[in-house]
C-alpha cells in the first residue's frame, strides 16, 4: 500500500519538467529519458549534446518525416511474375496531416528537451531522475510514499504493544506490589506496638540513649589519678558508649534481626500477621494442614526487566515449542529401535540357550 504527498512548494520549471517527461513517456515509450530521446548519455557534454541534437532534428524534421511518409506509400512495382490485381493507394490529405502534425510535436518536444539539458534545468533533471518522478493525478503532482502493509503493522504493534506497553504495565504492577505489601507492614507494626518502626515501645531499640549508669565512688583505700589517666579513662567509655549505640533504622519494611515478643494480628482482609518487636512482619498460612510464615518484604519482589516482556519472551516459548515436538518425536524413535534391539538380544540369548539345553540332553538341534 502506498500514500501520496503533493507537490505544493516546487518551482513551475520543475512541474514543467514532470510534464514534459510525461508527455516524452507517453510518445516514446515508459522508460525513455531525455537523454535517450536525444541520443547521448548522461554523462554527455554539452558540445556531445548539441551534435545529438542537430542529428535527431535531422531525422524528425516534419518535412523529411511528410517525404518518407508519402514515398512508404507510394506504389511499388512487383517483382513476381504474375501480375496481381492488388493496387497500393498513396496517403489521402488526411492522413498526411496527421503524420505532418505527429512530426511537429515531436520536434518541439526535441527542441524543449535540449534547451532542458543544454540549461540550467538539466541539474533539477538529473536530481529527479535519480529519486524518482512525481505523478500526475489530477489535480497536481504528487510523490508516491511506501504505506506498509498489514503484516508490517502487525509487527510494529507486537513490538510496541508486546515491548514498551508491556514494560510499562508491569512496572506499574510492581510498584503497586511494593505498595501493597509496604501498607500490609505499616498496618502490622501500628496495630501491633503503636508505631510503625515497631521499635517505640521497646526500651533500647528506638535509637534512644539508655540511662547513664552512676560511677561507684572511689574506695579509700585507692591510688588517685593524674590528668593523663582520666583523660585516657574518659576516652574508654566514651567508645563504649558509641558501640552500645543500637544501629539506625532504616526502611521501614527491611528486615532486622528478631529480637524481643511477637505478636499476631489479624488483617483487614482475615489474614493472620505476625509482628516481632525488631520490625518484622511474617504472613501466617496453613498449607496441607501444615503453618508455614513468610517474612513480608518489599525488596523480594521482582524488578521487571525487558526479559519478562512479550516481545522477549513469546519467541523463545514458540521456539522452545517447536523443538519440545520434535525432540520427544526423535526420542519416540530413539525408544523404539532401543525396543527393538532389546527384543532382538533377548530372542538371540533365548535361542542359544535353548540350543546348549538340547546338546546337554543329546537331542540333535
Amino acid at each position: 500500500m502506498r500514500a501520496v504527498a503533493k507537490c505544493v512548494f516546487l518551482p513551475v520549471a520543475d512541474h514543467e519538467i514532470f510534464r514534459l517527461r510525461d508527455e516524452v513517456a507517453s510518445s516514446e515509450g515508459e522508460d525513455i529519458t531525455f537523454y535517450d530521446f536525444v541520443g547521448v548519455t548522461p554523462s554527455a557534454s554539452l558540445s556531445q549534446i548539441e551534435k545529438a541534437y542537430r542529428k535527431k532534428a535531422r531525422q524528425i524534421h516534419p518535412d523529411k518525416v511528410k517525404q518518407s511518409f508519402i514515398a512508404s506509400r507510394a506504389a511499388k512495382k512487383s517483382s513476381s511474375k504474375k501480375p496481381t490485381v492488388h493496387v497500393n493507394k498513396p496517403p489521402t490529405e488526411k492522413e498526411i496531416k496527421k503524420a505532418v502534425k505527429d512530426a511537429n510535436d515531436r520536434f518541439s518536444k526535441l527542441g524543449v528537451v535540449k534547451n532542458i539539458l543544454s540549461g540550467p534545468g538539466r541539474d533539477r533533471y538529473d536530481h529527479f531522475l535519480k529519486h524518482g518522478f512525481p505523478k500526475w493525478r489530477g489535480t497536481g503532482y504528487y510523490y508516491t510514499r511506501f504505506r506498509p502493509g498489514l503484516g508490517s503493522v502487525l509487527i510494529g504493534l507486537f513490538i510496541f504493544g508486546g515491548g514498551a506497553v508491556h514494560y510499562g504495565i508491569l512496572v506499574l504492577s510492581y510498584k503497586r506490589q511494593r505498595d501493597f505489601v509496604e501498607r500490609y507492614i505499616r498496618y502490622a507494626r501500628r496495630a501491633a506496638w503503636g508505631d510503625d518502626s515497631a521499635l517505640g515501645g521497646i526500651p533500647g531499640l528506638d535509637g534512644s540513649m539508655s540511662p547513664p549508669i552512676e560511677q561507684a565512688e572511689a574506695e579509700p583505700g585507692s591510688v588517685p589519678m593524674n590528668r593523663k589517666q582520666k583523660r585516657a579513662m574518659e576516652k574508654g567509655n566514651k567508645k563504649e558508649k558509641t558501640a552500645k549505640k543500637p544501629t539506625n533504622r532504616s526502611g521501614i519494611s527491611t528486615p532486622t534481626t528478631s529480637i524481643g515478643p511477637r505478636r499476631r494480628v489479624t488483617a483487614e482482609n482475615g489474614k493472620i500477621l505476625i509482628v516481632e518487636a525488631s520490625g518484622n512482619v511474617w504472613l501466617e498460612e496453613e498449607i496441607d494442614g501444615e503453618v508455614q510464615e513468610f517474612l513480608l518484604d518489599v525488596d523480594e519482589i521482582q524488578r521487571p526487566s525487558f526479559r519478562n516482556t512479550a516481545v522477549y519472551r513469546l519467541p523463545i516459548w514458540i521456539y522452545n515449542t517447536a523443538c519440545g515436538k520434535v525432540r520427544s518425536t526423535s526420542q519416540e524413535e530413539d525408544d523404539e529401535g532401543v525396543d527393538e534391539d532389546v527384543n532382538g538380544i533377548a530372542t538371540a540369548v533365548t535361542s542359544s540357550g535353548a540350543r546348549k539345553r538340547n546338546k546337554k540332553n543329546g537331542v540333535p538341534s
